[in-house]
Formats: C-alpha cells, sequence, structure tokens
C-alpha cells in the first residue's frame, strides 16, 4: 500500500513542474498524518509536511490536499493506480517551494516561493500564492499583500493587489538608462 502511494504521489507532483525537467525515479513524501482515498484519488496530507523530488521540486507545508483522479478500471479488474493526472493541489500553511528548472546553456534556475496558501490547478499550470506571497528567481524578488501568481508553462509573474519587485542590480547594467553616472550631491 506504501509503494502504490509512493507510485501516485509521484504521478501527481510529476505535473506540476516544468515539460523540460526530468522526473527523478522517487519523491519522497513525509508528513505525521495523511489519509490517502486511492479510489477517489483524493490524498490529505498534514503536520509538517514535506515532498522532495530530487532536481524537480522541494515543498513544505503544514497540509496538503491534492485531486489526483484515476482511469477507471475495466469491469472486474483491480483498480488502476498511478494512472490519473494531478487537477489541483492546495497546501497551507507555512508554504515553502522551491521548483529546480532548466536555464539556458544547460544551467538549472531555482525559483523559490512562498506564502500562507498555495493553490496549483493543472489546466492552466498557474502557482497562486495568497498571504504575504513572494517568488524568488535570479533575477530578483516580487512580493504582493494580495495574490502572486507564477505561470510554470511561461515562467512568468503576475500580481492581483499592491506588490513590490526588487532587481538584481545586473539585470539591467546593459541599460544605458541604469548604466550611466548619478547626479546625487556628494557627501561633503
Amino acid at each position: 500500500m506504501i509503494r502504490t502511494a509512493v507510485l501516485l504521489l509521484t504521478a501527481l507532483f510529476a505535473s506540476a513542474v516544468s515539460a523540460s525537467a526530468q522526473l527523478q525515479d522517487r519523491i519522497q513524501l513525509t508528513a505525521t498524518n495523511a489519509v490517502l482515498e486511492f479510489q477517489d484519488g483524493v490524498y490529505h496530507l498534514w503536520d509538517h509536511v514535506r515532498v522532495e523530488s530530487p532536481g524537480v521540486l522541494n515543498l513544505t507545508c503544514d497540509d496538503l490536499r491534492a485531486v489526483l483522479p484515476q482511469d477507471k478500471a475495466p469491469s472486474g479488474a483491480a483498480a488502476a493506480t498511478g494512472s490519473g493526472r494531478l487537477q489541483s493541489l492546495i497546501a497551507t500553511g507555512n508554504v515553502q517551494i522551491e521548483f529546480f528548472q532548466l536555464g539556458a546553456g544547460g544551467t538549472t534556475n531555482v525559483v523559490h516561493a512562498s506564502g500562507a496558501k498555495a493553490e496549483y490547478a493543472a489546466a492552466d499550470e498557474v502557482l497562486i500564492l495568497t498571504g504575504t506571497p513572494r517568488i524568488e528567481t535570479s533575477s530578483g524578488t516580487m512580493s504582493g499583500s494580495d495574490a502572486l501568481l507564477y505561470d510554470l508553462k511561461t515562467r512568468s509573474m503576475r500580481n492581483r493587489g499592491p506588490y513590490r519587485i526588487e532587481l538584481r542590480s545586473d539585470v539591467l547594467k546593459n541599460s544605458v538608462l541604469f548604466n550611466r553616472g548619478t547626479n546625487a550631491p556628494k557627501a561633503r
């Protein structure tokens, strides 16, 4: 039964990462409590939840709920396992997510996302963070007060409500506007 849970949850998180990322052999799931309803494809893990897929995704939170419906088995056959596709994922309570994405020249880009709640819907492949949301990439950080949205397909960020962006200074180093002397008064 535990092996079945691991296989099902491997499929669950495989669709939540960039298509260019390689799915690793195993995904480690740990939590103090869990209810796995295999027939309905509903999974609930809570208390010290940790999901680790080396080189693909790391997630920690207090409560994780996922819907992964299974393909129906032919009449009289054993229930299908691991054949479903993630429909939705909701993580709540001190959510910390780390995505590893393939970058230019074979490099790895790491995206750190955090908030009180993270919602993912497979239909649009967008991660919505709420509750002091923050997304950090190699280019800079975006933080908001309402919601931040990270599109996994296009690797773009959007916001709902007030937000703040902090870019690393070297991101604009080749821009004439930002690469010139300053007119600020000199200290005496």
